[in-house]
């Protein structure tokens, strides 16, 4: 009788969710009620379950303030969702032979090099695309230094590491870039056309590009917007981001993440044909190191339905409720981008966003996995409500300890003149400090920041110009401790967390 009532038990379990059964309500209701809550201009989302491409849509205004209407077809910057193309790429030319996911990277750029000796002579291919350099970000080198790829490949290996090599995941973006390079070199053309040639055409993505300018040409592109610290929502100009290349600079649409969609889905098929083999596009979503979430990854990997992350190839392999997940978020100035993917219920996910920062792309992506999972409902706007809200309190409980912890009635050593002068770091380059009428000034890139004294010879610097750029560094502190050295004149400057010495006159 037992095993009876086992048998009838497992005839009337309901069957898996089909494409055709799809209710579309409660993702339109999550997405319009995300943009209420996050004051967010507009959105763009695309499901795919099963193959199909079963929710497309678009909602609010690409511009806030105006009336044109987000479509399926508004292009939006996919940022750092950008690498798991790049990997794809690379996946493609290890079938075709041209390298091995474990090749070092300096064969095939031989100006790659990193400032520690035991990684600059075993890092691979791999560690480049999983995150395991043991190098930080540095990404003030590409965002407002210069704008020569491989000017910032070189800068970034001179740079300070933050751990040994392959001891600890730590993301960072120019290794993507120099993936992307390497992958143009492959190809015989440059990243951009190899992503188009090997992937765009083939999936049929025909409003996809690899430029800023590309991506702002057709009259149906999202306007950026940056989120203030005082609760503003400002319309900005796109980033000029270009020579980051296979890190961040793909712009697409919905409907064309959608052809993507069902490629990663599809072990590498597409419209009845193959274009990398099951293998080797696996290999990219299988796990090859091992993180635990920090800030600011745990907002986006909730202790509370994530109990294991890694990152793969171009992509971060995790959990989600029991779930099997394969994602990927990505950031710019003024958009969010947000993939996921649980590839055994062949289900995919992709929300574009112009407003940053915020968690609408978070909050549907999540709601759309619970419907399609059939998982009990959660509120997910208001569980990243807390999360922004969180963010701006630690941002101001900083700022406020930063007040209280100044010592007052303290001065600077030296007469502000004497602190003028050019500064030098390997990595960074050139910061001049300036003083003009008994005010100094720190010019460096394409950044001048006003520098106001904080107490002793610590100073504050408050990015000034370029005007359009510096709108979104309200949430930043940078200080600036001038050293003294034996003789009492100035002798280094520590800035962006980086040692300058003074150059020599």
């Amino acid at each position: 009788m037992g095993r009876y009532l086992l048998l009838c038990a497992l005839v009337f379990v309901a069957p898996p969710l089909r494409a055709a059964e799809f209710d579309p309500k409660p993702i339109d209701e999550v997405v319009t009620k995300a943009l209420k809550e996050f004051d967010a201009p507009g959105a763009s989302v695309v499901i795919v379950k099963d193959g199909q491409v079963i929710y497309l849509k678009g909602f609010g205004v690409r511009a806030k303030g105006k009336d044109d209407k987000v479509t399926p077809d508004t292009v939006f910057p996919i940022a750092s969702c950008s690498k798991a193309f790049t990997a794809t790429a690379l996946a493609m030319l290890a079938e075709d032979g041209k390298l091995k996911w474990d090749d070092k990277v300096h064969d095939h750029l031989d100006y790659f090099r990193l400032s520690d000796e035991l990684a600059d002579r075993e890092v691979t291919l791999r560690d480049l695309l999983c995150h395991r350099t043991g190098m930080p970000r540095h990404d003030a080198l590409w965002s407002g230094l210069s704008t020569d790829g491989g000017d910032v490949i070189r800068r970034w290996g001179r740079a300070t590491s933050s751990t040994s090599f392959r001891s600890k995941w730590e993301y960072a973006n120019v290794p993507f870039t120099t993936a992307g390079v390497i992958a143009g070199k492959l190809d015989g053309s440059d990243w951009g056309s190899a992503i188009k040639n090997r992937i765009f055409k083939p999936l049929g993505m025909e409003r996809s590009s690899c430029t800023w300018k590309e991506g702002m040409a057709p009259p149906d592109h999202a306007t950026a917007h940056y989120y203030g610290f005082d609760k503003s929502v400002s319309a900005i100009g796109w980033d000029e981001i270009d020579h980051a290349g296979g890190a961040g600079c793909i712009n697409s649409t919905a409907r064309d993440m959608g052809s993507w969609l069902q490629f990663q889905l599809a072990g590498g098929m597409f419209d009845g044909r193959r274009f990398v083999t099951e293998r080797a596009l696996k290999e990219t979503h299988t796990s090859q190191m091992l993180l635990i979430p920090e800030d600011p990854f745990t907002v986006y990997f909730p202790p509370k339905v994530t109990r294991f992350t890694s990152y793969g190839l171009g992509w971060f392999v995790h959990d989600y409720r029991g779930a099997n997940c394969v994602s990927h978020g990505g950031t710019l100035t003024g958009f969010r981008a947000q993939c996921m993917l649980v590839p055994e219920k062949k289900i995919g996910v992709f929300v574009l966003c112009n407003l940053r920062p915020s968690y609408v792309c978070e909050s549907v992506c999540k709601t759309a996995l619970d419907a399609l999972l059939e998982l009990p409902a959660e509120d997910w706007v208001a569980f990243y409500k807390q999360q922004l809200k969180r963010l701006d309190f630690v941002v101001a409980s900083a700022k406020e300890k930063r007040t209280t912890s100044r010592k007052p009635e303290t001065k600077p050593s030296l007469p502000l003149k004497d602190y003028a002068g050019a500064f030098e770091e390997r990595a960074y380059g050139r910061a001049e400090v300036i003083c003009e009428n008994d005010k100094l000034m720190i010019r460096w890139g394409k950044y001048t920041f006003r520098v106001e004294h904080y107490h002793f010879d610590t100073f504050t610097a408050i990015p000034v110009e370029p005007k359009d750029d510096v709108i979104s560094f309200d949430r930043s502190t940078f200080d600036v401790q001038f050293r003294l050295g034996t003789n009492g004149e100035v002798q280094s400057m520590r800035f962006f967390d980086q040692e300058f010495r003074r150059a020599k006159k």
